[in-house]
């Protein structure tokens, strides 16, 4: 168990590390730059070049997204409870406790663990995560529906491509399949290096809140992947794909959008690198916790659990 353990965990720490290492030296590595290579290309062309490839139906994308969209709910609705009785404020750090960094550390760790099954379960989860990042969570920080700006993502024209070539079984050519796999192929390493670069340029400010928003984090997402794979019936590597998408610590682009929006950016940054470096040293744990959730014994079904993992 623990060479397993140091396979999954391991080449997401070292790339991270090596990210971090470029982003205090002075190699110059542009983040932003990086970033946009990783929204605007990256992305989409990995979500479509996996669920096409891989043959995905509607029935597991339509679970998966729905199990996102319930721990996004959950965790959210947890951590507006929270925020509202401690008197702090919702547009700073709901985005930081609702939504996850599924994308940087989350779909790394589900393909080390789960390997093709990770890719394709993981990916179907991510997507709507990305997509509410870039919509809801700037919206919660700006305080307006800015549609212009969820219309210019490409990863909403991706998804779209991909259900219709589900639901109609249409052939990808054989061109575009092999450059949206090549594309996609940076996906992920990429994200870890952004992610180790953006950690090396993040400082932490104001401790207190910075560990009760990292710790918060945690918890609403253990309350939430635990809930979903109850309320869905999941059980096996689809509840352990859905555990570990869930706890993944907070999303670096709430930190963008605080930055943006003038939310007490400071302590969002904080928030971020605290709630990072806490899922980093409890990653065994958790990468633990959901190995042996897939290992278990299937749960009662509430859902069709049996139909994702086909």
């Amino acid at each position: 168990m623990l060479i397993q353990m140091l396979n999954i965990v391991g080449p997401i720490a070292l790339i991270t590390l090596i990210g971090y290492i470029l982003g205090r030296s002075s190699v110059g590595l542009h983040s932003k730059t990086l970033s946009s290579l990783v929204l605007l290309v990256a992305t989409p062309a990995l979500v479509f070049s996996t669920l096409t490839s891989m043959n995905v139906g509607l029935g597991t994308i339509g679970q998966m997204a729905t199990a996102a969209l319930l721990c996004i709910a959950i965790a959210g609705g947890l951590a507006l409870v929270g925020l509202k009785v401690l008197g702090a404020s919702v547009r700073s750090f709901l985005p930081s406790l609702a939504l996850p960094n599924s994308g940087n550390m989350g779909l790394p760790l589900v393909v080390l663990a789960f390997g093709a099954e990770g890719a394709r379960l993981g990916i179907s989860f991510f997507f709507v995560v990305a997509l509410f990042q870039y919509s809801v969570g700037a919206t919660i920080s700006s305080g307006s529906l800015r549609i212009g700006e969820i219309l210019q993502q490409p990863l909403i024209y991706s998804v779209l491509l991909v259900l219709l070539i589900a639901a109609t079984d249409l052939q990808v050519p054989e061109i575009i399949r092999t450059t949206t796999e090549m594309l996609g192929g940076m996906m992920i390493p990429a994200m870890l290096i952004l992610l180790g670069t953006s950690l090396a340029t993040l400082k932490v400010s104001d401790l207190r809140p910075a560990v009760a928003v990292a710790i918060g984090r945690l918890l609403t997402g253990i309350a939430a992947g635990l809930a979903v794979n109850y309320i869905l019936g999941f059980s096996g590597a689809v509840a352990g794909i859905v555990f570990l998408m869930a706890v993944m610590p907070s999303a670096i682009v709430t930190y963008v959008f605080a930055e943006r929006y003038g939310q007490s950016p400071t302590q969002v940054a904080g928030a971020v690198v605290m709630s990072t470096v806490l899922t980093f040293c409890l990653l065994p744990l958790l990468v633990w916790a959901a190995l042996t959730m897939a290992d278990a014994e299937p749960a009662p079904a509430f859902g069709n659990a049996e139909q994702i993992s086909e």
